[in-house]
């Protein structure tokens, strides 16, 4: 379980976000996800969680004082986990966070990366192997208005594998996690 910890778990403490719902002050998650995308949790003071995080899913949790995650909770092998201690706001906004997805995934030929900014803005978008090494530039510095966006991605000679979509803006960054068939 310590190694589930160490190896999935991120603690970071910044300033304070806004985002479209109102939280709740306590939150009790015991959900399984699936699919690709971000799921993003949050609660104004705890989270506790005996949730189940799938193969190639994305979950983060985000709390003003703790996250508490209990005996049943599991992050699989594949899958990206994160927790927040940051302080969240209590007032609803129409601003949201900026999101990154892919469809289909696993892929075998392409896949659509398609993702909504929260504002204006230089975009940067592009494909790196596990490894880190870039292996896709598909947008570079360019100028691009708030809302969903989408590109079509056609690797060609790729090995299959899992490659990683990064995408920048605004001084926020997002990530996800693509498979090729």
């Amino acid at each position: 379980m310590t190694k589930l910890y160490a190896l999935a778990l991120s603690l970071l403490l910044s300033g304070a976000i806004s985002f479209a719902q109102t939280p709740k002050q306590h939150l009790r998650i015991q959900l399984t996800y699936t699919g690709s995308g971000r799921h993003l949790e949050q609660s104004i003071e705890t989270i506790e969680a005996t949730s189940t995080v799938q193969p190639a899913t994305d979950v983060a949790y985000q709390a003003g004082g703790s996250v508490t995650l209990l005996p049943g909770f599991e992050a699989k092998q594949g899958s990206t986990f994160s927790a927040f201690i940051k302080p969240v706001s209590l007032v609803a906004t129409s601003e949201f966070p900026l999101q990154l997805s892919a469809f289909p995934n696993p892929f075998e030929q392409s896949t659509i990366i398609e993702y909504a900014l929260p504002a204006d803005g230089n975009v940067s978008l592009w494909v790196t192997d596990a490894q880190g090494k870039v292996v896709g530039q598909l947008v570079q510095n360019e100028v691009q208005s708030a809302g969903k966006h989408r590109i079509e991605w056609k690797p060609q000679s790729l090995a299959t594998g899992v490659y990683i979509p990064i995408i920048e803006t605004n001084q926020q960054r997002a990530t996800s996690r693509l498979i090729k068939k």
